[in-house]
């Protein structure tokens, strides 16, 4: 979704591209070792993939939420005293990461003391509460970039009457981004076999922590979420520090303090484990049945409320006009909607009732004018005189207009929206006309299941997120059930006399398409070839067969000397003049109304992690800019 909302943002603020940050965090490798004077000296290595600038790293020596206590668990005594020695790299990677990159040579930022003064390849030191934070600056553009950092953690080592202990957290909870393939790898300032050597890790319970030799430890996690703190807690024998003047000392045997609260935390971290189980596979339940369920309700609605009906009508042509309705309803009838056709068909219609009288009167040959008359209001419908009131009323005067005052009207500054206005009347007049009809059916179920589907759908998807629940089907349940949302809200089916209708018109379309084909004794008389004219125009054939037509009239007059009956509209092409006319005056009033309105401005001994990471010392965080 983030990447989603930065291109949205990308898109509608090009200003921003050069401030377009979007990565992911692929690897975060840490190798720290603890010295023989109780320092932990760290390598940590940040590998970001994709478009950025550089990244912050705060470094923290002090975990502000300890407390002065006896307890093993949240002790102030794990704060360490510093950090120094920071030295900070940078690199464009070409392989995947592993713990021996961090020993390849880096390129060394060098500092910078004001971020109005950093360029790229700079960094810039400040103190924050408890620690200082690093500004490293370099630029990515869809490339993967390691970010090393290598310090010391003055006095990180406690010493104990029995053992000597680290506690440390390595990601605080200020770290906003999630994290990808989290290893943590800590050394032992040298061997050590005895039972001393325990290993805890807390944070995510899905990571593991275990002992790789006797002196090495690894803390794994494949994928850790923004703002969940990690830490590892390690003791050892304590004659490995050699040099323990400076270090937190307890006085005290703590081993076994420490396996007390350490067993608690893995009674916790069972119980979670137990919980972590029964929500996935109660997630994942859910999701299959409602995978499941939702599919079969699918081919159910598909064939309860979409399949259309089978029509009587099987042939491929069809020439009889079906006379229960105007022409422009069939616009509706066809898509479910009204195009500008309908309206040029109509207006064509009219023509051919010898109600509208039209003539061509420019002088212009590269721009002709033709003048539309009205004749007389003879078996007009209401939606017809609709479009007549309009046409010579409020466009024209005086019972004409002219096709140049149409298109002027249409574009004009100060009459495009009282042509729109005019428009959307009629359109809604053919609308009702053609819901009359009764061409769709209204199922209102399949929608009302979509909703519910839908929330449905968002809840799974929620618990998949929120328990990290990996399931395949849980990841398909939102998609698929916004996608069945989609498709209630598209469902439009016909009537069986809708459909029955459609097909009839259908293969009476496939006619006028393949009219030019036929020989001429296989066509009907030329006097319907004006009305074939007018829903030719609603199909958007009107040009195809007027051209057809005029071929034909004149293979006619060959077979035929006598009077042939010859469609004066065919010789002016005016079906096709009117559908342009219209077509062009519709889409210049949209593109007046656009412009009018402007621009929008948008400018222990292994084993995995405990629950409730951070009660170590230390922390810090980390994000992109």
């Amino acid at each position: 979704m983030k990447k989603i909302l930065l291109l949205f943002l990308f898109l509608l603020f090009p200003s921003i591209v050069n401030a377009y940050v979007d990565y992911d965090i692929t690897d975060y490798l840490i190798d720290a070792t603890i010295l023989d004077n109780g320092d932990l000296s760290v390598k940590e290595l940040i590998v970001l993939d994709g478009s950025f600038n550089g990244y912050v790293r705060d470094l923290v020596y002090k975990n502000s939420n300890l407390i002065e206590s006896d307890s093993f668990s949240n002790n102030a005594i794990y704060n360490a005293k510093g950090i120094n020695n920071v030295k900070v790299y940078a690199n464009t990677l070409e392989e995947e990461p592993s713990f021996n990159t961090l020993n390849e040579v880096f390129l060394p930022l060098t500092r910078a003391y004001f971020d109005s003064e950093a360029v790229n390849t700079n960094y810039v030191e400040s103190s924050i509460q408890n620690g200082k934070s690093y500004k490293m600056y370099y630029k990515a553009n869809n490339e993967m970039v390691g970010f090393l950092l290598n310090y010391t953690i003055d006095d990180a080592v406690v010493i104990h009457n029995d053992v000597a202990e680290l506690y440390w957290t390595f990601i605080g909870d200020g770290f906003e981004d999630a994290i990808n393939n989290l290893q943590i790898k800590v050394h032992l300032p040298g061997e050590d076999t005895s039972e001393m050597f325990r290993v805890w890790a807390h944070g995510d319970i899905a990571g593991l922590i275990n002992k790789t030799d006797n002196k090495t430890v690894l803390a794994t996690m494949k994928s850790l979420k923004r703002n969940s703190p990690v830490d590892l807690r390690i003791t050892f024998d304590k004659n490995l520090i050699l040099d323990k003047t400076t270090l937190n000392k307890t006085n005290k045997e703590a081993l076994n303090a420490i396996l007390e609260v350490e067993n608690k935390r893995a009674l916790v971290r069972e119980e979670e484990i137990k919980k972590a189980k029964f929500i996935y596979n109660l997630v994942s339940v859910i999701s299959t049945i409602f995978f499941v369920t939702l599919i079969i309700w699918w081919i159910y609605v598909y064939f309860k409320y979409d399949r259309e009906y089978k029509s009587d009508f099987t042939n491929k042509y069809n020439r009889e006009f079906i006379l229960d309705y105007n022409v422009e309803v069939v616009d509706y009838l066809m898509k479910g909607t009204i195009t500008p056709n309908a309206m040029a068909a109509s207006i064509l219609n009219l023509i051919y009732k010898k109600n509208i009288k039209v003539e061509e009167t420019g002088q212009d040959k590269k721009k002709k004018d033709y003048t539309f008359t009205l004749v007389n209001r003879d078996n007009v419908n209401d939606t017809e005189d609709v479009l007549l009131d309009f046409l010579f009323e409020t466009v024209g005067s005086n019972n004409q207009f002219t096709s140049v005052e149409l298109d002027k009207y249409a574009k004009g500054s100060r009459t495009y929206n009282t042509f729109q206005s005019k428009y959307n009347n009629w359109l809604n007049c053919v609308r009702k006309d053609g819901e009359q009809c009764n061409f769709y059916e209204k199922n209102g179920k399949p929608i009302i299941v979509g909703i519910f589907v839908l929330l449905i759908g968002i809840l799974i998807s929620f618990a998949v997120i929120y328990y990290h629940v990996n399931f395949i089907l849980s990841y398909l349940v939102f998609p698929l059930s916004l996608v069945y949302l989609i498709y209630s809200l598209m469902l439009k089916r016909r009537t069986k006399k809708g459909n029955e209708d459609y097909v009839r018109w259908k293969a009476f379309k496939r006619f006028l398409e393949d009219f030019g084909s036929f020989e001429t004794k296989e066509l009907p008389a030329i006097s319907l070839w004006e009305r074939y004219l007018v829903y030719a125009t609603v199909f958007g054939l009107a040009k195809e067969v007027e051209e057809a037509m005029n071929t034909k009239i004149h293979e006619f007059g060959e077979f035929n000397n006598e009077y042939v009956y010859y469609p004066s509209w065919v010789d002016i092409h005016i079906a096709n003049t009117i559908n342009s006319l219209v077509t062009n005056s519709i889409n210049g009033a949209n593109t007046a109304s656009a412009r009018a309105a402007g621009p929008t401005n948008s400018s222990g001994f292994g084993g995995g992690f405990s629950s409730g990471g951070g009660f170590g010392g230390g922390g810090g965080g980390g994000h992109g800019f």
